[in-house]
């Protein structure tokens, strides 16, 4: 902001060299329209920043996925412990049960739970992390662009009334 307040066409360069910032790439392809208006540089601002949102949540729609099929998951393995429990019981027969396979399909069940409810909370506490990083930088983006709208719209005003001026002096 500091540059461009005061050397406008110096920004370019500084823009160029942190292309990989999304900041640098929405400003960047605004302000390289010759000649716009205030209002369609506004636009353009707008659209490149529209351009990028999808980048930076990009990791978003993991994070849902993993927070969603975790806790299934260790519901599947609960099942399928409780399963194995319930399928060692022999209840007719007259040597009685095998408790250590009741007992194993029992800690299985509790142990895929836990490891699914692990899961989905790690993935929850990323989820959210990532969330406030890019709420965070939608904020910077709407701060730094308005204050880059304002002063596209001064420069562009400054040198309207220098033409206006040297025209009225021909």
């Amino acid at each position: 902001m500091q540059v461009y307040r005061t050397n406008p066409p110096a920004v370019f360069a500084k823009l160029k060299q942190n292309i990989d910032l999304p900041i640098s790439r929405i400003f960047l392809e605004a302000l390289e329209l010759e000649n716009a208006s205030p209002n369609q540089f506004q636009l353009a601002l707008e659209s490149a920043t529209q351009a990028e949102i999808p980048l930076l949540k990009r990791f978003n729609t993991v994070f849902e996925t993993i927070v969603a099929v975790a806790p299934l998951l260790g519901l599947l393995g609960t099942i399928l412990g409780l399963i194995r429990s319930f399928a060692s019981l022999n209840l007719g027969g007259l040597d009685g049960t095998n408790t250590s396979l009741v007992t194993g399909g029992i800690s299985e069940a509790l142990v895929s739970t836990a490891a699914g409810m692990i899961v989905a909370i790690f993935a929850l506490l990323f989820a959210n992390l990532f969330r406030g990083f890019y709420r965070r930088q939608i904020a910077l983006l709407q701060e730094y662009g308005g204050q880059l709208e304002i002063l596209y719209e001064w420069h562009y005003q400054s040198l309207n009334q220098k033409e206006v001026t040297y025209a009225s002096n021909r």
